[in-house]
């Protein structure tokens, strides 16, 4: 299988127009699985495509197994050889079990969503209301401005909320004290998470206490601020959503900034194809042992990685404490990237 019949076997099932011959070309058009307009990607350099929308992507052999073209089996023989396929066939020799498929990237469903759109718009007008002022001032001392502030839709959730689980659309779930099970929404600053049209997420963070974020069980793992990724703009890759706002209110001209929510959050294909689409992406989780092993990680998973840790602490820390985030982000793009921006 050659790279040329990837793009052979796509133009087959959908239109697709030369935008780009960076990075060995790049071809766009609407999507053969979701209909999405000109949401498809194909990089038949590299063996690789992706769809913005649905999420879906990989290499030649995903596709023919999305279209039903081969079956898993014979995708496992196609990646794995001969050998692998005299063991699918011999009777004496068991089956090898194909990898798992990587787990979906789904939003939560509709229950869910409902109630956690009521619970972001209450929190948003709390947030601006007397009841919300220290969050308000805490906000401003991260150095976020109002106009980011409001962009990001956050909010504040002034006393510690219990709900029962089917209000979310949660099955019921007993506690170890034989009590059933409630879906805790703290004080302290919320954080949404929006895909598309979709909430996958509501993030809390709290004023005290271990985590310092939580929020309703029942999210999707997502990644912070996706929509906002193109193939002719650099990425840079956090942890915390206030990292990611810090830098886009200091550098979002630059850079499209996105955040996992923790060191093992977001590791779903359909958050890395988006990701591989842009020109490079910046893994600058924070500068601790738990963000090394994060920012290794993804420069295995994604082939336009690039090593960028922070100086200390983490970007809102750095922002705080007065660092240059505008000449940090372009000491980390580099060569003619930074001589064109500075």
């Amino acid at each position: 299988m050659t790279t040329q019949s990837l793009l052979d076997l796509v133009q087959a099932d959908t239109q697709l127009k030369h935008v780009s011959t960076h990075r060995g070309g790049e071809y766009h058009g609407p999507c053969p699985f979701c209909g999405g307009v000109d949401r498809f990607r194909v990089q038949p350099d590299k063996d690789f495509w992706t769809c913005r929308q649905c999420g879906r992507g990989g290499d030649l052999v995903a596709y023919l197994v999305e279209t039903d073209r081969i079956t898993k089996a014979e995708a496992f023989r196609a990646r794995h050889g001969e050998a692998a396929a005299l063991s699918l066939r011999g009777r004496s020799t068991p089956a090898p079990t194909p990898p798992p498929l990587p787990e979906a990237a789904t939003p939560p469903g509709a229950i869910w969503q409902a109630r956690a759109w009521q619970v972001v718009a209450d929190a948003q007008a709390a947030l601006w209301e007397e009841a919300g002022a220290r969050a308000l001032d805490w906000l401003h001392g991260r150095g976020l401005h109002d106009d980011t502030i409001q962009a990001a839709g956050l909010g504040y959730i002034p006393a510690d909320v219990y709900e029962d689980r089917a209000a979310w659309g949660l099955p019921e779930e007993t506690g170890d004290n034989g009590k059933p099970k409630r879906v805790w929404l703290p004080r302290g600053v919320v954080i949404p998470w929006f895909v598309g049209a979709d909430l996958w997420r509501v993030n809390i963070r709290r004023p005290a206490g271990d985590p310092k974020y939580i929020g309703p069980t029942g999210w999707g793992n997502a990644l912070y601020n996706a929509d906002a990724l193109t193939c002719d703009k650099p990425a840079v890759l956090v942890e915390g959503e206030l990292d990611a706002l810090t830098i886009e209110q200091e550098a979002g001209d630059l850079i499209t900034p996105c955040a996992t929510g923790s060191t093992g959050g977001a590791r779903r294909a359909r958050w890395e194809a988006k990701l591989a689409l842009c020109p490079v992406v910046l893994a600058t989780f924070d500068a601790d042992s738990a963000g090394e092993d994060a920012r290794r990680w993804w420069l295995k998973a994604i082939p336009n990685g690039r090593y960028w840790r922070p100086y200390f602490g983490d970007a809102n820390a750095m922002h705080q404490k007065g660092v240059d985030l505008r000449a940090w982000i372009l000491a980390g793009l580099g060569g003619d990237y930074a001589a064109r921006n500075a």
